[in-house]
C-alpha cells in the first residue's frame, strides 16, 4: 500500500512539473547574444539603386558651402539605396587624378566630379566613359587638344549660372549710383579675378566683359592673388598693398569673382579702415555673412546657389544615368542675390530660404521612380 501511495505522489509531481513547462516563456540565448529578432517583419524590397556606389571627388578644400553639398549628395544617394563616397583633394590637380583613377579601379559605379582641371579633365572623364562608369562634373570645363570647349557624350556638366552671377552683382552696383548711369558716367571698379584657365572664373569673366564693353563700367586695376593655395591670406596682402593708390572717392566698388578671395579683400579694407569702398562678390559663406552683417555696409552682396542643391543635382543626374536615362549635356543652377540689408542676427548658409525667396529650391531631375524615395 505504501508503495503504491508513493507510486501516485511521484506520477503527480511529474504532471506538475509538465503543467509548469507549458505555461513558462521558453528562455533562450541566441549565439554571440544577439537579441532573437525573429518575429520582427524584415524589410525585403530594395532600394532603387541598391548596391551601387557613387564617388564624390571634389577639387577644393572642404569650407562649410562644400560640406553642405557633400552632405545632401550623401542623403540623395542614401535615400535612393546607393553609397556615396566623398573625397576632398584641396586643389591639388595631381591629387585629384590620383583619386579619380583609384576610383576607377575599386568598382565605383559612377562619379560627381567637381572643380576639375581644365587642362586634364577631358582625357580623365573620357577614360571613366569608356569604363562605363557614369560621370557628372561640376564647375568642370572640357577642353580637347586643339584647345577648344567641349562636351563629352553621355557626361553631364552641371554649372552655377557664372555669367548670371557676375551680371547681377554688376547690377546691383550700377544701382547703387544711378547717378552716374543717368549721366553716362562709368562706375569705377577694383576687378578682383584669377585666370584665365579656372571654368568658373573664366564664366564670370564673359559677363563683365559685356559690361565693360558697354561702358558702363571702367576697370580700374585687376587684382588676384599671388599665392593661390593661400588665396585668402594672399589677397588681403595684395589688396593691402593696392589701396594706398586709391585714395577716398576714387574707387566706386570692389568686384570679386570668389568670395574666399573677398574674404582676403575686406580683411585689408577692415585693417586700413576703408570704409568707403562698398563690395561685392560670387558665392558665399558663414563668414562672409558675418562680414556683411558687422554694420559698416562694405560688403553689400553675394551672388550664390545653394550648394545643397549641387550635391543632390549632381547625385539625381547619376541615378538617371544609371537607370538608362538621358540627360543634358549642360545643366545650369539658378542663383540667388544676397544682400547685406536682408540678413538677420541668426542667418547662416542654412536658413537662407527662409528669407530670400527661391533659395535652395530645385525640384530638377526627379524622375517619376525617384519621387516616393525623395518625397519632402
Amino acid at each position: 500500500m505504501k508503495k503504491l501511495i508513493a507510486l501516485v505522489l511521484a506520477a503527480l509531481f511529474v504532471l506538475s512539473l509538465c503543467a509548469c513547462a507549458a505555461t513558462k516563456p521558453a528562455e533562450t540565448t541566441p549565439a554571440n547574444n544577439v537579441p532573437d529578432n525573429s518575429e520582427v517583419p524584415v524589410q525585403t524590397e530594395e532600394l532603387p539603386l541598391q548596391g551601387k556606389r557613387i564617388a564624390y571627388i571634389l577639387n577644393v578644400v572642404s569650407t562649410d558651402i562644400f560640406q553642405l553639398a557633400a552632405k545632401a549628395a550623401k542623403e540623395t544617394a542614401e535615400a535612393l539605396g546607393a553609397t556615396c563616397d566623398v573625397y576632398f583633394t584641396d586643389t591639388d590637380n595631381v591629387r585629384f587624378q590620383d583619386t579619380v583613377s583609384t576610383c576607377a579601379n575599386q568598382g565605383y559605379d559612377a562619379m560627381f566630379l567637381s572643380h576639375g582641371n581644365q587642362e586634364t579633365s577631358y582625357d580623365l572623364v573620357t577614360g571613366l566613359v569608356e569604363k562605363d562608369i557614369k560621370v557628372v562634373c561640376f564647375d568642370t570645363q572640357f577642353v580637347d587638344a586643339s584647345g577648344a570647349n567641349v562636351t563629352i557624350e553621355g557626361v553631364t556638366q552641371m554649372f552655377q549660372d557664372d555669367q548670371g552671377m557676375a551680371a547681377m552683382l554688376l547690377d546691383y552696383v550700377l544701382d547703387m549710383y544711378p547717378e552716374k548711369v543717368e549721366a553716362g558716367e562709368p562706375v569705377k571698379i577694383l576687378k578682383i579675378w584669377r585666370g584665365p584657365g579656372i571654368s568658373p572664373f573664366d564664366r564670370r569673366q564673359e559677363a563683365y566683359l559685356e559690361y565693360e564693353e558697354k561702358g558702363v563700367i571702367e576697370t580700374l586695376e585687376v587684382l588676384a592673388p599671388a599665392d593661390p593655395k593661400n588665396g585668402e591670406s594672399s589677397m588681403t596682402d595684395v589688396m593691402a598693398a593696392a589701396l594706398p593708390k586709391y585714395p577716398e572717392g576714387s574707387v566706386d566698388a570692389i568686384w570679386c569673382c570668389y568670395d574666399a578671395y573677398g574674404r582676403g579683400a575686406y580683411v585689408a579694407l577692415s585693417e586700413a579702415g576703408r570704409t568707403d569702398i562698398p563690395m561685392v562678390s560670387v558665392d558665399i559663406s558663414n563668414q562672409d555673412i558675418n562680414y556683411m552683417m558687422d554694420g559698416t555696409g562694405v560688403w553689400q552682396a553675394c551672388a550664390t546657389v545653394d550648394f545643397t542643391t549641387i550635391g543632390q543635382q549632381g547625385v539625381r543626374i547619376l541615378a538617371m544615368m544609371l537607370k538608362g536615362e538621358e540627360t543634358e549635356s549642360v545643366y545650369n543652377l539658378t542663383p540667388s542675390i544676397v544682400t547685406y540689408d536682408q540678413l538677420t542676427p541668426d542667418s547662416n548658409v542654412t536658413n537662407l530660404g527662409g528669407i530670400i525667396e527661391g533659395y535652395g529650391v530645385n525640384d530638377d531631375h526627379i524622375s517619376d521612380w525617384m519621387k516616393p524615395y525623395l518625397a519632402g
